[in-house]
């Protein structure tokens, strides 16, 4: 068995200090308190004397924390205490959790659902707060989920990936250019009735933001390469075949010398459609149904809308329309961001 400064040098590098200022249980408090004390370098006897508890406890304490880290100082409830979850167990739980969304079938689970199914699946004991503290320790937040079509298929996304180069290769051949540009193109709406984002505010508030009630909008039809870190945009007033049209012919001029460019756009009806006049130097690429995770511009949409068209007024549709350009062009300016935001592994 170790001897208490042993166990002591095992605890070094954690902040008990910060952890109690921050603390609101205040048994859990208390055992933070004398774990600073410890690692300060005060002896077992003395600590034991400051906080008024038996020296037994405290080595209980210390164990517990190496062993089980901040589970281990909370109180366990009741008798026929169960052991907490081993590490090993980690990723059969994360698992464990998808299940229980997808077999609750609508609503959200709940703290009380994850205690159940650590007792009854992994025979573990867990308070809410310890749940809670699990949670934070294998990276599970609580995060707003991003909306899915019933018909998503998770399966043709992965097989869609997989069989991408060979696709790009089949094209290569049928081309009398050999040399490729990989294009993203989409387009967003932008208007009077813009979406809110969050700010930042003091914990517990609910700040007021604006957002109009007209009805103006436009449309940014935006298209990425980012293998040569550049964009191309059109803001357009309507969306269909006619302005996707405009919108091909601009990348079209884009596209380097002695290149062709693969655009991969969803399948929209107007990016589908055979009345398209497909320019010479571009190929169209779509992306499986009901699969918009695929495709970067859906992140370019977000980062140029929270970062200036989120929150706002606009006076009229010119406003719009000068705020849109300002928008693609602060983004498109800014050396690698293209590059970062929408490069992909397997689309190179």
């Amino acid at each position: 068995m170790k001897n208490i400064k042993d166990l002591v040098k095992e605890i070094q590098d954690f902040d008990f200090k910060a952890e109690y200022k921050r603390e609101r249980n205040p048994l859990v408090k208390i055992k933070f308190l004398a774990l600073h004390h410890l690692q300060s370098g005060k002896l077992l006897k003395e600590v034991a004397e400051i906080i008024l508890y038996d020296e037994q406890a405290i080595r209980f304490w210390i164990r517990n924390f190496i062993d089980f880290d901040y589970e281990g100082l909370l109180e366990k409830e009741g008798r026929g205490i169960k052991p907490r979850l081993p590490k090993e167990k980690e990723d059969e739980f994360k698992e464990e959790i998808d299940k229980l969304h997808l077999n609750k079938g609508g609503g959200r689970i709940t703290v009380e659902d994850m205690q159940k199914l650590l007792l009854e699946k992994f025979d573990c004991n867990y308070s809410r707060q310890g749940v809670y503290t699990l949670l934070d320790r294998i990276n599970i937040v609580w995060i707003s989920g991003r909306s899915k079509h019933p018909k998503h298929s998770q399966e043709v996304i992965d097989d869609f990936k997989k069989t991408f180069p060979e696709e790009v290769s089949k094209i290569k051949q049928e081309l009398s250019e050999d040399k490729i540009e990989i294009w993203w193109q989409d387009e967003s709406r932008v208007g009077q009735q813009g979406s809110l984002s969050r700010v930042w505010a003091t914990k517990g508030s609910r700040p007021r933001v604006v957002r109009q009630k007209q009805f103006l909008n436009t449309y940014i039809f935006g298209a990425c390469c980012p293998e040569k870190d550049k964009g191309c945009a059109l803001i357009l007033p309507e969306c269909h075949t006619g302005m996707m049209q405009l919108h091909l012919d601009e990348i079209s001029l884009k596209v380097e010398k002695d290149f062709h460019a693969i655009v991969l756009i969803d399948r929209a009806s107007w990016h589908t459609t055979e009345a398209l006049n497909i320019p010479k130097n571009i190929s169209l690429f779509p992306l499986p149904p009901y699969s918009p995770e695929l495709n970067p511009m859906e992140q370019v949409w977000q980062k140029i809308k929270g970062d200036s068209l989120t929150n706002r007024v606009f006076k009229d549709y010119d406003d719009i329309v000068s705020s849109c350009v300002t928008a693609w062009n602060s983004f498109c300016d800014e050396e690698g961001n293209i590059k970062n935001l929408c490069s992909r592994a397997w689309a190179k």
